[in-house]
């Protein structure tokens, strides 16, 4: 027993060293977009997707940790637009294009500030006749809801597929050996980048899902590997969906795939069902997944909700 316990921690001193993230990109001369400086000097990167004709609605994309990379969502931004809505995408802190450190941070809170801050500052914010929509995917969900609390203009928030409660997925959910090595590396070095967050794509059994796994395990502007003290953060924001939930007094469209196997629909529905606002409506997409054919499928009544607002 004692010996095996030295042997655990002998690896975990040996590994400390933890696994290394891309360093930040730089965007090319042609790339579209501009940096906007928060309150502590870091610069954010931000993509505007703006409509050919006069556009009533800024839809803002909010990102999880991993971020995002606004030219392979191209797809979904345009059909977000409809060439009527103006589609902001926001690369956060420490992730894409922006400033910031890779894999891991003290907290969540500047990375939820810097969103309401640049949201705020946004010229259109002010306008009374402009509406502003959150869009949130996966775990883009629980941050979206905690900038929503913090905006005193919105009108509306989409929320697709948050996890509050999870399945244990292929491909996506660590094994026991993994668990033994996040324990150690929680307990003597927190802030080492160590969990792959692009997952395992050749054990994940939707297709879709799984060629999304595979473009994000080479996308230079997504950040793969995060420290257990970031992950624990993170998981804390997730946990206090339903809280926050309790307190959104606007209007919510919660929409879940059918087939996704990582997010539990018994957790949407908490969520729905603890909303303050009675301005709300829920969509179960027919053979949707947890990716962005959820987003596809049911991109009509994401339209036609925004359009209603």
């Amino acid at each position: 027993m004692i010996k095996g316990t030295l042997l655990l921690l002998s690896f975990i001193f040996i590994s400390c060293s933890g696994m290394k993230n891309l360093d930040r990109p730089t965007p090319q001369d042609k790339e579209e977009g501009f940096f906007f400086t928060v309150r502590d000097g870091i610069k954010i990167f931000i993509y505007e997707h703006l409509p050919k004709s006069e556009f009533k609605s800024t839809i803002y994309i909010v990102s999880g940790i991993t971020g995002i990379n606004h030219n392979t969502e191209s797809d979904i931004i345009e059909k977000l637009s409809n060439n009527e809505n103006r589609v902001v995408v926001i690369h956060p802190r420490g992730t894409g294009y922006s400033e910031g450190k890779r894999g891991d941070s003290k907290n969540l809170s500047d990375f939820i500030a810097d969103y309401v801050e640049i949201i705020k500052c946004d010229k259109y914010n002010n306008d009374t006749t402009g509406k502003v929509i959150l869009y949130g995917h996966s775990m883009s969900c629980a941050i979206a809801l905690m900038v929503g609390n913090q905006l005193q203009k919105i009108d509306g928030l989409i929320l697709i597929n948050p996890p509050y409660k999870l399945k244990s997925a292929k491909g996506m959910s660590p094994g026991f050996a993994d668990y033994l090595k996040y324990i150690g590396y929680y307990i003597f070095a927190p802030h080492v980048p160590i969990v792959n967050m692009a997952g395992d794509p050749s054990a994940i059994e939707n297709e879709a899902d799984r060629k999304e796994s595979e473009l994000r395990n080479n996308n230079p502007l997504l950040v793969k590997y995060f420290s257990m003290h970031y992950m624990s953060e993170s998981k804390k924001v997730m946990d206090a969906m339903v809280q926050n939930a309790r307190q959104a007094n606007y209007p919510l469209l919660l929409i879940y795939g059918e087939n996704d196997k990582i997010v539990e629909k018994a957790g949407c529905d908490e969520i729905f069902s603890a909303w303050k606002s009675r301005y709300k409506n829920y969509e179960t997409i027919n053979g949707g997944s947890h990716g962005k054919s959820t987003v596809v499928k049911g991109m009509d009544c994401i339209l036609k909700w925004i359009e209603n607002r």
